[in-house]
């Protein structure tokens, strides 16, 4: 940990802002506070920085007994991140989940929000355009969808015809590889949207209802 100049260290004592303290490699542990842990506290116009320059480094903060980081802020943002993150696991909110993008409208820049489809299921899905040719359309789906999707799970296909004179339509195959669809009479000539959706492998049996954390 480099560089905690000025920051009251419970565990530690207090460094000073008058010189430039370098901690790397120090091991920092509390012995004598009981439950407090460390605690690094920072004036209202100050910004704590923890900072690590080192190539193949990272800072860690680890609790092999409970929740490792808990961030809460009143009236702004408990974690403002620049750049990639990273899950190991599950990630679980109890809001929405956006993405937001910034575009030019008539009244000035604006930010765009669209949130997630939510589903009870872990979904996978994939989508596009294809031709019938003879009544017939045999469709190979992408070989990542079928590395990430269950064979064990039924598949989901939505059929939407671009044509107003379309006789019956019938998905007659159906696996993670590809799916074939027929017309009733077996003739036509016609584009149609395609979109498969079917279960993550692994995540069959994910709980929906639960208790409460």
């Amino acid at each position: 940990m480099a560089a905690l100049a000025g920051l009251p260290l419970a565990a530690s004592g207090t460094a000073s802002a008058a010189t430039d303290h370098n901690h790397l490699g120090d091991f920092w542990k509390n012995t004598s506070l009981g439950d407090t842990g460390l605690t690094i506290e920072v004036g209202s116009s100050n910004t704590m920085i923890l900072r690590n320059d080192y190539y193949g480094n990272n800072m860690q903060v680890i609790n092999n007994d409970g929740d490792a980081i808990f961030a809460y802020s009143a009236n702004k943002k408990a974690i403002d991140a620049s750049g990639k993150v990273y899950v190991d696991g599950n990630l679980e909110v109890t809001g929405q989940k956006n993405f937001v993008q910034t575009v030019q409208t008539a009244n000035g820049e604006k930010g765009v929000a669209y949130t997630a489809v939510e589903a009870d299921q872990a979904q996978t899905e994939t989508t596009g355009v294809a031709e019938f040719d003879g009544g017939r359309a045999e469709i190979d789906l992408p070989e990542r969808f079928g590395m990430v999707t269950s064979d064990d799970e039924d598949l989901v296909v939505q059929l939407t015809p671009y044509d107003v004179d379309v006789p019956g339509l019938a998905v007659t195959e159906r696996t993670t590889d590809h799916i074939v669809v027929e017309s009733r009479d077996g003739t036509g000539d016609f584009e149609f949207s395609y979109t498969v959706r079917g279960v993550r492998e692994g995540f069959e049996d994910a709980d929906v209802v639960r208790d409460s954390a």
